[in-house]
This record gives C-alpha cells, sequence and structure tokens, in this order.
C-alpha cells in the first residue's frame, strides 16, 4: 500500500469527510482524491492531513519522528472553522455576530458521555457520505 492509499484509508476511519479535511489544509476536495493516487504525497502533506484527523502517520511511517512532527505541526496553519450551520431552507446560516450579552440558558439535554457522541457523529457522518454519493450517482446518470 503507498502513502496516498494509506493516508486516504486514515482519513476514512477518522470519519471525517474528505471535502472538510480538504478545506482545513488549504486544498480542494478533488486535488485532495488526486493525491491519494499519487506513491509519494509529501510528508509535510502527511503531517496537515494527520493534525485534522487527529492521527499518528509515524506508526504508518516510522521514520516520520515525533520531534518532526512536532516542529512541523507548530508551523502548518489551519484554514478558519467553516459555518456547518444550515437554516431551515438549506443556505448556510448567517454567522452570528459576537456580543458581550451571553446566550439565554437552554434546558439541559440527558448526559452523555463523549464517546458516545463522538459515535453518534461517526455514524451520521457516514450516512450523510453514502447519501452524498449516492447523489453523485444519479447526477451522473442523469447527465
Amino acid at each position: 500500500m503507498h502513502r496516498g492509499e494509506i493516508v486516504k484509508e486514515a482519513i476514512k476511519k477518522s470519519g471525517i469527510a474528505v471535502g472538510v479535511v480538504a478545506d482545513r489544509i488549504g486544498l480542494s476536495r478533488r486535488t485532495l482524491y488526486n493525491k491519494f493516487k499519487e506513491t509519494s504525497i509529501p510528508y509535510s502533506l502527511i503531517l496537515k492531513i494527520g493534525e485534522v484527523i487527529h492521527y499518528d502517520f509515524s506508526e504508518d511511517f516510522p521514520h516520520l519522528s515525533r520531534k518532526l512532527k512536532k516542529e512541523n505541526a507548530e508551523n502548518l496553519p489551519l484554514t478558519a472553522p467553516i459555518n456547518l450551520e444550515l437554516s431551515f431552507d438549506g443556505s448556510p446560516a448567517p454567522a452570528q455576530p459576537e456580543t458581550e450579552t451571553p446566550p439565554p440558558p437552554r434546558e439541559v439535554a440527558p448526559t452523555r458521555s463523549v464517546q458516545e457522541c463522538e459515535a453518534e457523529l461517526i455514524v451520521l457522518q457516514r450516512k450523510y457520505i453514502a447519501l452524498l454519493e449516492k447523489f453523485n450517482e444519479l447526477l451522473l446518470k442523469t447527465s
């Protein structure tokens, strides 16, 4: 398995969408998919991706020492977080201006562990990705 395939599998296992990873490292989704096909992705890119998906690639590439990872990670700018909230009509929700007054208190939902929340998020992400892939297949068939 070459570097691109290893990175692709790590992203897949992380449950984070490829498009989100691409945005955070400053690439288009298509470019990142093209990188997966390359046998020799630059290690600097691998380290950036590892930071985004919280994955330690030094296990897959033993010569990537933790020292190198730490030094490079400090110098890697990640893009600003994106507004992922959608309004009821599907358009992006407007950015809310920062105010000094705190929002009104909400009703407290039953307490769940972080692991339960992460597991639910991964399940939802996989369902969303599967739905997008089916939608893309339909688009290809109709065009």
